[in-house]
């Protein structure tokens, strides 16, 4: 279902941008516009790996997740996505303007979309704008910087424990096997290494 944003709605959305970089809200109000409300229902897709795709995405509620399916059909999941908070930018998901990963809701979820584009000439325009772009995409390469390190130098156990940590509440709202090809192993290493961490526990 789409709907243009109400003043609730909108206010929401300017307080999202606002807490990413503060004082960049007011400048996207000229954006409101152009912003569609969307509800993703539990299972479904946001956008589907090589699906053109030129919009931009904030998650108001809910839980999304970003991965890639290989040629032999394995999942690897690249990114979770929490509520509030902006999806991985077009710029970084996307090559030719088709998306690199697919995108599935966990739990329904609410979403405001709008171009890529629109965003793009206003950033040009608007300072404010901009600094809050190249925020959100510096966030982004940080993220997938301490990503990459961490599946090249932790053992499993650690990449575990690390997930516990950053993403306590996802941990337990999501299945072993989508956490183990987040953490790059299989989900019987999974049940082990769970096993093992609940005896130490005891």
């Amino acid at each position: 279902m789409i709907n243009n944003l109400d003043e609730f709605t909108a206010a929401t959305v300017i307080r999202l941008i606002d807490s990413i970089e503060s004082g960049c809200g007011d400048s996207f109000k000229a954006l409101v516009p152009a912003m569609s409300s969307h509800e993703i229902g539990r299972h479904e897709t946001l956008f589907q790996t090589g699906q053109e795709n030129r919009y931009e995405y904030l998650l108001l509620s809910g839980l999304l997740r970003s991965f890639i399916l290989d040629k032999k059909g394995n999942e690897t999941t690249v990114a979770f996505h929490s509520a509030p908070c902006v999806i991985t930018p077009c710029i970084a998901r996307c090559e030719s303007s088709r998306s690199l990963v697919s995108c599935e809701a966990i739990q329904t979820s609410r979403i405001i979309r709008f171009s890529e584009n629109e965003l793009m000439n206003l950033m040009i325009n608007n300072e404010n704008a901009r600094r809050w772009g190249n925020q959100v995409l510096q966030a982004e390469l940080v993220r997938r910087a301490r990503r990459e390190w961490s599946l090249a130098a932790e053992t499993a156990a650690q990449r575990l424990e690390r997930f516990k940590n950053e993403y306590p509440d996802i941990a337990t709202m999501v299945s072993a096997k989508i956490i183990a090809t987040y953490l790059g192993i299989t989900p019987v290493t999974l049940s082990r290494l769970q096993s093992s961490s609940r005896a130490d526990q005891n």
